[in-house]
C-alpha cells in the first residue's frame, strides 16, 4: 500500500516569495497520461525512457513486494546544492549514490538525475558513481559479524522531504518494525540466529548551499548494536584505496577511485570519485570491512533523561568529490583528497 501527497502549493508559494533557492530537493511519482490533472505534472525521462511523473513529498510503502524503486523517478528522494546532488534508492539497499556538478548551479529541475545530451553539452553534471550493492557514501546498515547487510525484514519503508528553505534542504529514509539477527549463535551442526525485537529506525540528511557535505542524524526507538556506516571502495569489485584516519575529535573513512559510473561504458566516459564519512568520536564504535566497503560501527547514545526525545542517536558526516567531473575540484589525485578531508574534519562535532 502507498500514501503519497503533492507537493504543486508548496512549490508556488516558494517561487512567489521571491526566494532563489540554493538548494532543491526532487521526489516523483510515475504515474499514467491520466495523471496530467495533478499539479506540478510532468513529462520526465530517464535516458530514452519517457514517464508521466508528478511530485510527492513523502512515500510510504508496507508492502515488501511493491517495487517501489521501479516507481519513482531516479529512484527515491533526492537533494541538492550548486556543488553536489545525493540521492537516496527506495528499497532494502537505501544506499546513497552522487551526482557532481561540473559547474556550480542548481540541476535538478531540468535534469531530473538524467541529463540528456543537450544539457551535457551545456556543462550540467551526472552520476558519478557505480554503489552497486555496497554502501556507497554514509548509507546507514547492519553489519551481521562477517559482512555489511541491507535493511530486509520490515513492516513499512518511507521517504520524505522533511524541509526545504533557500540556504538547506533535510530528507529523510525511515523504516518501521525493523528486525536484525542481533545474535548468531553456530555450532558443527546448525547456526541460530537470535532477532531484535521491532525497532523503528530514522536517518535525516541536511545539505546546506554552498557544501558538498551533508550532516547525518540516525534515531533508533531503542540501541541495537552493528548499525554502521562508511564509504565503498572504487570500483565497488576490486577497488583497494581505502583509508582509515583517527583523529582527536572522531573517525574518517575515506575511498578513492576510478570507475565507469553506469553500465553504459559507451556513453559515458570513467569517473575518478573520492568519497568520505567521519564519525565523532562520541558515535565511533569498531572498525569493520569486508571485500567491497570500509566501515564503522555506530555507538548510539541513549536518551538524555533531560531530553524530551525517547529515541536513541548517533550523527556523522560524508562528503564526495568528482575529480575528472568539476571544473575546479577541492582533490585531483588520493594524496590532495586525504589533506582537504583533514581539513574538513577538523572542525566537525
Amino acid at each position: 500500500m502507498s500514501i503519497y501527497r503533492n507537493i504543486g502549493i508548496s512549490v508556488i508559494g516558494f517561487l512567489l516569495a521571491g526566494c532563489a533557492p540554493r538548494v532543491a530537493t526532487s521526489f516523483w511519482r510515475i504515474g499514467t497520461p491520466a495523471d496530467s490533472t495533478r499539479e506540478g505534472y510532468a513529462v520526465l525521462y530517464e535516458g530514452k525512457k519517457m514517464r508521466h511523473c508528478y511530485p510527492v513529498t513523502e512515500w510510504h510503502s508496507t508492502d515488501e513486494k511493491e517495487d517501489v524503486y521501479h516507481s519513482l523517478h531516479h529512484h527515491g528522494v533526492a537533494v541538492e546544492s550548486e556543488q553536489m546532488a545525493y540521492r537516496i534508492y527506495f528499497d532494502k539497499k537505501q544506499t546513497i549514490d552522487p551526482y557532481c556538478k561540473r559547474t556550480p548551479q542548481l540541476e535538478l529541475a531540468r535534469s531530473y538525475w538524467y541529463p540528456n545530451d543537450s544539457l551535457l553539452a551545456a556543462g550540467y553534471g551526472d552520476d558519478i558513481l557505480r554503489v552497486s550493492g555496497t554502501v556507497g557514501v554514509g548509507s546507514v546498515k547492519y553489519w551481521n559479524g562477517k559482512k555489511m547487510v541491507h535493511f530486509e525484514n520490515v513492516a513499512e519503508r518511507s521517504q520524505r522531504i522533511v524541509k526545504q528553505t533557500k540556504n538547506s534542504a533535510t530528507i529523510e529514509v525511515a523504516v518501521k518494525g525493523l528486525v536484525l539477527p542481533v545474535e548468531i549463535t553456530r555450532s558443527r551442526d546448525h547456526e541460530i540466529t537470535k532477532e531484535s525485537s521491532p525497532i523503528d529506525l530514522s536517518v535525516q540528511y541536511t545539505l546546506r548551499a554552498g557544501h558538498r557535505d551533508m550532516r547525518c542524524d540516525v534515531t533508533l526507538s531503542e540501541p541495537v548494536e552493528g548499525l554502521c556506516t562508511g564509504v565503498q571502495t572504487i570500483p565497488a569489485k576490486g577497488g583497494k584505496d581505502t583509508t582509515t584516519i583517527i583523529l582527536p575529535n572522531g573517525v574518517l573513512l575515506a575511498s578513492w577511485g576510478t570507475d565507469w559510473p553506469v553500465n553504459d561504458s559507451a556513453k559515458f566516459a570513467k569517473e575518478t570519485v573520492g568519497l568520505a564519512v567521519f564519525i565523532p568520536k562520541a558515535y565511533a564504535g569498531e572498525l569493520v570491512h569486508d571485500k567491497q566497503n570500509n566501515l564503522c560501527l555506530l555507538h548510539l547514545q541513549s536518551p538524555d533523561t533531560h531530553h524530551t526525545s525517547q529515541m536513541s542517536h548517533a550523527h556523522f558526516y560524508l562528503t564526495t568529490v568528482g575529480a575528472t567531473k568539476e571544473k575546479h575540484p577541492v582533490a585531483t589525485t588520493a594524496e590532495e583528497w586525504l589533506a582537504y578531508l583533514r581539513r574538513w574534519a577538523k572542525h566537525l562535532q
